[in-house]
């Protein structure tokens, strides 16, 4: 009886999705930027630092273990 054109509400609707879905992407990349950024600045300088003195221990512990003779 009656026909409804919707072709232009759907056409709003996927550019909201869309302007949304970019938003959101944009957002999210932010924020991994900034993760990023703080782990280079804080976090990976004491992995370093606990990963060298590690490695100094193990080294220690190898020369002092290859000193033993049988």
């Amino acid at each position: 009886m009656f026909t409804v054109d919707m072709s232009g509400v759907k056409a709003w609707v996927d550019q909201v999705a869309d302007a949304s879905f970019q938003a959101l992407a944009g957002f999210a990349f932010m924020i991994l930027a900034m993760a990023a950024i703080q782990y280079d600045e804080q976090i990976a300088p004491e992995v370093s630092r606990l990963s060298d003195g590690w490695s100094t221990a193990a080294t220690d512990f190898r020369s002092k273990l290859s000193s033993f003779t049988l």
